[in-house]
């Protein structure tokens, strides 16, 4: 059973203790035994560290650490990743949580001539749930620009991370976009797998970590600061949509022609109808959220 590498799974937390059980849970139930967990709580008030003390006398495998203050979901993950144990890491939002087989598969499909490798996930809705970016992809670098085609974790080994010089703490948002842009640069392409493995809930009545408009699109801006002498053509017509997209504003007609481009083209599209018809994607989206 050790001969299989040790996985590090961060959990970054903050007042969101039944959320937090859930995610929890989804990890200790992974198929792949070999898992530590490393949850770094930012200070919570809600009665987080006393239930945690309870799986601390269930599980050896499990590390808690508590910051005083709220020093944010990035201290959080690098303190996790700086002191994790594993030869891999893999990330965790306490909203969400793994399918059993994740780690097994991620593990199974790992492959050093890819600086990382990623699955799709499923958006859940409440009652439904949609898959996305269920496809095998060769991660390159102009993919990547074009929008976060690894979505918000990866398994990579602990040392590429620290290389890269982990997650950047003067991120906004974007954090995980930025990171894996960085791997990708650095090491070359990432692989993208089928099959999705990562729930994202989006029902619950939380804020998730992304938060605010505001917070949104200052954290794609200071990408774009990053990168954009990288970026081509292309790739700058997916990152226009994209703040047009998080600042919730209408998409005119001759937007849609100007910035339309092959590798967004159902979200633009899908997006294109929603801002003219507001009510009617409210009544789509109520539905999929309750029975």
């Amino acid at each position: 059973m050790h001969a299989l590498p040790l996985v590090t799974v961060w959990i970054p937390t903050f007042n969101r203790k039944q959320l937090l059980e859930r995610a929890l849970n989804s990890v200790l139930k992974q198929s792949y035994k070999n898992i530590e967990i490393y949850i770094v709580d930012n200070g919570s008030t809600d009665g987080t560290e006393k239930m945690i003390e309870e799986y601390l006398h269930q599980y050896s495998n499990i590390i808690y650490h508590r910051f005083d203050a709220n020093l944010g979901a990035c201290a959080a993950r690098n303190y996790a990743i700086v002191n994790a144990k594993g030869e891999f890491v893999t990330g965790l939002d306490d909203d969400d949580e793994f399918l059993p087989q994740r780690i097994d598969q991620l593990v199974k499909a790992y492959d050093d001539q890819y600086t990382f490798v990623c699955t799709g996930f499923y958006w859940d809705y409440g009652v439904y749930r949609k898959a996305k970016l269920n496809s095998e992809l060769v991660i390159n670098l102009q993919s990547q620009f074009n929008f976060n085609q690894a979505s918000n974790q990866v398994l990579v080994r602990k040392q590429r991370l620290i290389e890269v010089g982990l997650f950047d703490e003067n991120m906004v948002s974007c954090q995980d976009w930025d990171i894996w842009t960085r791997l990708i640069i650095k090491f070359g392409p990432g692989l993208r797998i089928s099959n999705p493995s990562y729930i994202v809930h989006t029902a619950h009545s939380k804020p998730r970590i992304t938060g605010s408009i505001e917070n949104r699109l200052t954290g794609l801006k200071q990408f774009y600061q990053k990168y954009h002498q990288l970026m081509s053509t292309q790739n700058i017509k997916c990152f226009t949509f994209l703040k047009l997209y998080n600042a919730e504003r209408k998409l005119t007609f001759l937007q849609l022609i100007k910035l339309f481009s092959w590798p967004i083209k159902e979200q633009i599209i899908r997006y294109f109808f929603a801002s003219h018809f507001p009510k009617l994607a409210e009544k789509r989206l109520a539905r999929l959220r309750t029975k």
